[in-house]
């Protein structure tokens, strides 16, 4: 996993152009990754050898980036 591109490094962790990295006691990040020729936007969470990742639609996005942001929320049923 390549830091190159980091904006800041705090005692937690690395913040990344693509996500969050956390470094030891063990690795941990989460990264979204977006492809223009698919079209998929990807959350990929890593811990050591684990990954585990999800498609997420832009409804899905916008969801998530609201509950990072604190901003009011609205569910759709």
């Amino acid at each position: 996993m390549s830091d190159t591109g980091s904006l800041m490094d705090t005692p937690k962790g690395r913040q990344l152009a693509d996500g969050i990295v956390k470094f030891p006691p063990n690795v941990h990040s989460i990264r979204i990754e977006r492809s223009d020729a698919t079209g998929y936007t990807r959350l990929v969470a890593k811990q050591n050898d684990t990954v585990l990742s999800f498609v997420l639609d832009e409804d899905e996005c916008l969801y998530i980036a609201g509950l990072l942001t604190g901003a009011p929320l609205s569910v759709k049923a």
